[in-house]
């Protein structure tokens, strides 16, 4: 899972915490965020652009409706 950040072009990469629990570090960080998601295979990516907002809160839960085909 990798994340980027508004105004910029680098996706950085998120680290497992458990089950659907990702993390960042270090900050601060400027949303809104695109989040792109990759297959363990690496056969398959999904982008959801500034699918998290400017005022983003932390331990929040955002969603989006891709899916893996």
């Amino acid at each position: 899972m990798q994340l980027k950040q508004a105004n910029s072009a680098q996706w950085r990469d998120m680290q497992h915490v458990w089950g659907a629990t990702w993390s960042l570090t270090p900050g601060p960080l400027v949303g809104p965020f695109s989040v792109r998601l990759t297959t363990l295979s690496g056969k398959q990516t999904l982008t959801a652009q500034d699918v998290i907002p400017k005022n983003w809160a932390p331990k929040a839960t955002y969603t989006s409706r891709l899916n893996f085909a």
